[in-house]
């Protein structure tokens, strides 16, 4: 019962991302052989993991990753008495196309060699986007970082030699994005809508957007968003009103983003005025 208690896992799902994953520690647990129709991408958060995987036998310490690719058999254990902790994301072949898509090779789906990788940025991300699945994040920062990660992974480490394509002004579809932005601060948006208005793919819209205006659409959003929020609390609002007519998910989320901004919480904020 002891070790039992030790163990633990959590399914999570995020519908915006139309992606499962998984956070978990395991210490007697043991994966037996199977296989997945998607792909896994795993971090390892703490202690060490041993999987069979193409008839190799890996280990997997704190920090590093592992890349699955669908249909092929694999299992999974803890190498350590401690056991390990660890968070996956399993991206859709249909994720993966759309990676595919921005790198002009739509007709095919990435197949990955690399299996362990050990590099702190890509870590760093993963975690990132793990531990914001289904949070107060906007959908169009949670999509934005989603397909950043995917997109860096099949750029590292699929088997072809595939390049992002070249980033050029662009100054129409930037003024669209930036007006419709300001026009529906107060509303759901994602990427995908924001990238439709401008009849540029999603993660090239990123990029342009970036190059353009020094920001992600995400970030050029929140600062629509905080400086709307502003003269509402200026002229009297209550945070939980500003928040709402903003478009924060919640008043906490829209209290720590506007601390970040401005220095100050919201409701200090209004006493100024």
């Amino acid at each position: 019962m002891r070790e039992q208690q030790r163990q633990w896992s959590v399914a999570l799902h995020d519908a915006d991302l139309g992606v499962s994953a998984l956070h978990a520690h395991f210490t007697t647990h043991a994966f037996a052989p199977h296989w997945h129709d998607y792909y896994v991408i795993g971090l390892i958060a703490d202690g060490v993991q041993s999987f069979a995987y193409r008839r190799n036998i890996y280990y997997t310490t704190r920090g590093g990753l592992f890349i699955l690719n669908p249909g092929e058999p694999h299992t999974g254990q803890s190498a350590v008495e401690s056991g390990f902790t660890y968070r996956a994301i399993y991206p859709t072949n249909e994720h993966m196309a759309a990676v595919m898509r921005e790198l002009g090779r739509p007709e095919k789906l990435p197949l990955f060699s690399t299996v362990r990788v050990d590099e702190q940025d890509i870590a760093a991300t993963m975690q990132l986007v793990h531990a914001t699945l289904d949070s107060a994040l906007s959908p169009l920062e949670r999509q934005t970082r989603w397909l950043s990660l995917l997109t860096t992974l099949v750029l590292r480490y699929g088997p072809e030699r595939v390049a992002l394509p070249v980033v050029g002004s662009e100054p129409r579809a930037v003024a669209l994005a930036r007006a419709y932005l300001e026009d529906h601060y107060a509303e759901r948006i994602t990427l995908p809508a924001l990238a439709a208005e401008t009849n540029l793919s999603p993660f090239h819209l990123v990029r342009v957007f970036r190059r353009a205006t020094g920001i992600t659409p995400h970030a050029y959003l929140e600062s629509v968003r905080i400086r709307r929020a502003q003269r509402l609390l200026e002229a009297g609002e209550t945070p939980a009103t500003a928040a709402y007519l903003t478009g924060f998910s919640s008043q906490s989320h829209f209290t720590a983003r506007f601390r970040r901004t401005i220095g100050v919480t919201p409701a200090l904020y209004r006493k100024r005025w």
